[in-house]
């Protein structure tokens, strides 16, 4: 579930520091004191957002107490002169006002600011993190980043991303999809979160995959798949060559059945395929593609196998039967 009223719906960290920034400044009522704990029961990812919010504010406290101390051992050890007295509430004044501004802007670096992207059909894009890290969005891809003064914390609602982390970036990055949460210990891997998939690949480093108490490390060159729903982890060697070659404007396929070329071929373009014939959908198929030549892609298909592809409305094929070999 949701909480109403409250931004960022789909994200977690920010639906926690809204709702404990609110309990602090007034009395919660018993609806909304119901609404918060059915929040926080419906999944582990919400109880961490909360409990990261607390950790936080018990840190702006810490330093809000260590600063009122040194207030109090100043006075008590303040001179018996009007003149220095005069000063030293002067002083106390400033630190005073000093610490006013300075809470805000210590939640603000430690809680982090939230920003919502997305690309459509067919649209890539590349944001630099703070710290100078990268990360590329795939076609039809949603997320929500939040970065502080600590942690890049991304969250893939759909589609794939890129993340390339630089030497100089000392933040903690965490890639959250659903109840999968990915850490990186390394320098470059890709993650994808569409229906029915859900994968992780790694081109350097290490990065270690968690989905409620399994956990799985992976190192550079390998790929670990899941099917959405179920809890088989695949985990398998990378094919010879980069990941997400989709950077570079490539589709690449070894020995993958027709039926998923054709979906990810769709995930570029609007499309739809009909398979006249649903054995024709697994053929193996191999080969580099180009993503913006979608009528040379599927030449090379109907040629390499053999078969007959109709186009008899815009945006839409068929998939005929295998044509006859001729002597």
């Amino acid at each position: 579930m949701h909480l109403s009223n409250s931004p960022n719906s789909h994200d977690p960290d920010a639906q926690a520091r809204f709702w404990f920034a609110r309990q602090q400044g007034q009395t919660l009522s018993e609806a909304e004191q119901q609404q918060l704990a059915e929040w926080l029961a419906a999944n582990p990812l919400h109880q961490d957002a909360w409990r990261r919010v607390e950790e936080d504010w018990l840190a702006i406290d810490r330093y809000r107490h260590a600063l009122n101390d040194e207030l109090k051992k100043a006075r008590r050890n303040r001179p018996g002169q009007h003149k220095a007295a005069f000063r030293l509430k002067r002083r106390a004044a400033a630190a005073a006002l000093l610490l006013a501004v300075c809470i805000p802007v210590l939640y603000q670096g430690m809680t982090g600011t939230t920003t919502y992207w997305n690309t459509l059909k067919g649209e890539q894009q590349q944001i630099t993190l703070a710290g100078g890290s990268t990360l590329n969005l795939d076609t039809a891809t949603r997320i929500t980043v939040t970065q502080n003064w600590f942690t890049h914390h991304v969250q893939l609602h759909e589609g794939e991303i890129y993340l390339e982390t630089a030497s100089s970036d000392w933040h903690t990055l965490r890639v959250s999809a659903e109840h999968y949460e990915i850490r990186d210990i390394g320098t470059r891997f890709s993650v994808r979160y569409i229906p029915d998939q859900f994968m992780v690949e790694v081109a350097e480093g290490t990065v270690e995959v968690k989905k409620q108490g399994q956990l799985v490390l992976l190192q550079a060159g390998e790929v670990l798949s899941i099917i959405t729903g179920s809890n088989e982890w695949r985990l398998a060697a990378l094919p010879a060559g980069d990941i997400a070659h989709w950077r570079k404007g490539l589709l690449v396929f070894n020995a993958h059945r027709l039926h998923d070329v054709l979906h990810e071929i769709a995930r570029y373009h609007t499309v739809q395929f009909d398979l006249a014939d649903p054995a024709i959908g697994e053929i193996q198929v191999s080969g580099r593609f180009k993503l913006d030549e979608l009528d040379t892609n599927l030449q090379i298909i109907a040629d390499t196998l053999k078969i007959n592809i109709e186009h008899p409305a815009p945006g839409r094929y068929r998939l005929g039967a295998l044509r006859q070999s001729t002597r």
